[in-house]
């Protein structure tokens, strides 16, 4: 019922793509407000499957085979409508499966095979109160009961939780700006002073998002986001410790598709390792080779490693 709000942080004509800037320009990445599950996982086209695999180097000079981590398929309006999951081994483990009422998701059916369990969850949507009723089952008994309630935005306002003799109910409110983003948001306990959850947010002149600062009672995390044409060229992390010092974690560069081409990680403030990606991609504009390299630089290494490879076999409806 709810629209994600969170910032996307997820080949046959090939093109080159990765420390370059060649990409389809009529294609543009959504990063906020999706509406499907397509936009979520930075997918271009109406996909129907994904087969998505991995391989990793022992060595720079492997020929490295990659095998199957997961099969994704999805409804023609572009919801998630299967999942299988398998091991290193490439030995399937469990499945997911959604069932929908229209287009309304009812019920997600999980196998997990390793486990020897079953779990079960289903979701009663009432339209008119704008109330969403999820119930966990696990092997086939109930665990626990969560009620949802929307405003008339689709922003989650309460959220009840029934599990065992507790009930929890924590409140969630906004402040928005004249352009009508979202500033802040709180999460509250039902009776308790103090939110367990803030979130704020900083806007440029077009309403791209540039700051974002999620604080709860351990920790905070802040997020810069760096702008160029209407698309994000880089995000920069930070935590915020219990010290209040703020540590640099992380500098994540994209081309012009949103796939990440370099990542800088840092420990103690110094820089630990890099990582490098280059692509190809398909004729919708999605990448359908992946090799990620890095560099050590706590070890002073000089040059970029291949460390794994992966590849996504994509099927369309159309």
């Amino acid at each position: 019922m709810q629209k994600s709000t969170s910032i996307l942080l997820l080949f046959f004509l090939v093109i080159s793509c990765g420390d370059t800037k060649d990409y389809p320009t009529d294609l543009k990445p959504i990063y906020s407000d999706f509406e499907n599950v397509w936009q979520e996982r930075n997918l271009f086209g109406k996909v129907k499957k994904v087969e998505f695999y991995k391989g990793t180097y022992q060595n720079e000079n492997d020929n490295v085979k990659p095998s199957l981590v997961f099969i994704e398929k999805f409804t023609d309006f572009g919801t998630l409508k299967e999942k299988s999951n398998y091991d290193s081994f490439g030995e399937f483990f469990q499945k997911d499966i959604y069932e929908f009422d229209g287009q309304l998701l009812t019920k997600n059916i999980s196998t997990d095979k390793k486990g020897n369990k079953n779990y079960l969850l289903i979701i009663e949507n009432d339209t008119t109160k704008n109330i969403t009723r999820n119930k966990w089952f696990v092997n086939d008994s109930l665990e626990s009961v969560m009620d949802l309630v929307y405003n008339r935005k689709n922003l989650l306002t309460k959220k009840i939780v029934y599990e065992d003799r507790d009930t929890i109910i924590t409140h969630n409110e906004y402040r928005f700006d004249k352009a009508n983003n979202i500033v802040l948001e709180t999460q509250t306990v039902e009776n308790e002073s103090e939110p367990i959850y803030i979130n704020e947010n900083l806007y440029d002149e077009n309403g791209n998002l540039t700051k974002s600062k999620s604080k709860t009672s351990w920790t905070t995390f802040i997020t810069d986001l760096e702008w160029e044409n209407g698309r994000i060229k880089k995000r920069t992390e930070y935590t915020v410790s219990a010290d209040l010092k703020t540590h640099l974690d992380e500098i994540t560069e994209f081309d012009g598709l949103f796939n990440p081409i370099n990542s800088k990680i840092y420990e103690n403030a110094e820089l630990n390792r890099e990582l490098k990606y280059k692509y190809e991609l398909d004729k919708k504009g999605n990448w359908i080779n992946r090799k990620v390299s890095m560099k050590e630089h706590f070890a002073k290494s000089k040059k970029f490693i291949p460390i794994y490879i992966e590849s996504r076999t994509i099927t369309y409806w159309e």
